[in-house]
């Protein structure tokens, strides 16, 4: 009689504890992805007068590849936790998800929410995260013969938050790849304005260099 009220017992603890794993899921509820313009405008104007002003040159990264980062991110962090995970977005008065605004080198698109407001928009999680992605110059070194000439080596910093749902620590993780190659610009001085060409990162680049620290990230 005592084996099998332990057996019953046994199999209802792991009932319990399946069914509370089944119950657990994350968002996402900030994912900011910022990439330099240095390292993406291959062309770049500055006048040299009372007012400054600048224009620039450069390809926007294309929504097929905004997409794939965020799912990519998704299946990365479901992985890692065993439990569903996805993007968590504040939504307008027309039901429409607001995501980041793409400018000075800001993805557009992604969840940019408090912690607060998280809980608020994608309530009954268990985890709630926060990824703050950098792609930025570690560097430049300059030459100066008729033209300026210089070289910036990309760097790319992850670093991911996971926190319950009391905004209590679950996991924290940082990620700090240098290893790219370096990218090369040259200056040329046109009477009252300069004019820069430069090597730059493309936007398969920028998805590359992410889904390597991503994993790293991960691992």
């Amino acid at each position: 009689m005592k084996t099998t009220y332990l057996k019953w017992m046994f199999i209802l603890t792991s009932l319990f504890a399946t069914a509370h794993l089944n119950a657990q899921s994350g968002a996402i509820y900030t994912f900011n992805f910022k990439v330099d313009p240095l390292l993406t405008q291959y062309k770049r104007t500055e006048r040299n007068t009372a007012v400054l002003s600048e224009t620039s040159t450069g390809d926007a990264m294309p929504q097929e590849l905004i997409d794939s980062i965020k799912l990519k991110t998704e299946l990365a962090f479901t992985a890692r936790f065993k439990m569903p995970v996805k993007m968590c977005y504040h939504k307008n008065k027309k039901g429409e998800d607001v995501g980041s605004v793409g400018v000075n080198g800001m993805l557009e698109g992604l969840p940019s929410n408090t912690f607060n407001g998280g809980k608020a928009d994608c309530p009954q999680n268990t985890r709630y995260i926060r990824l703050d992605v950098q792609i930025y110059p570690s560097g430049e070194a300059s030459v100066t013969t008729d033209a300026e000439r210089a070289a910036l080596k990309p760097r790319l910093e992850i670093i991911a938050k996971v926190v319950d749902e009391n905004n209590e620590y679950v996991w924290k993780q940082k990620v700090d790849l240098r290893d790219f190659e370096q990218l090369h610009s040259e200056t040329k001085s046109y009477e009252n304005h300069k004019v820069t060409r430069s090597e730059v990162l493309s936007p398969s680049d920028i998805y590359t260099m992410y889904l390597k620290g991503l994993n790293q990230l991960m691992n």
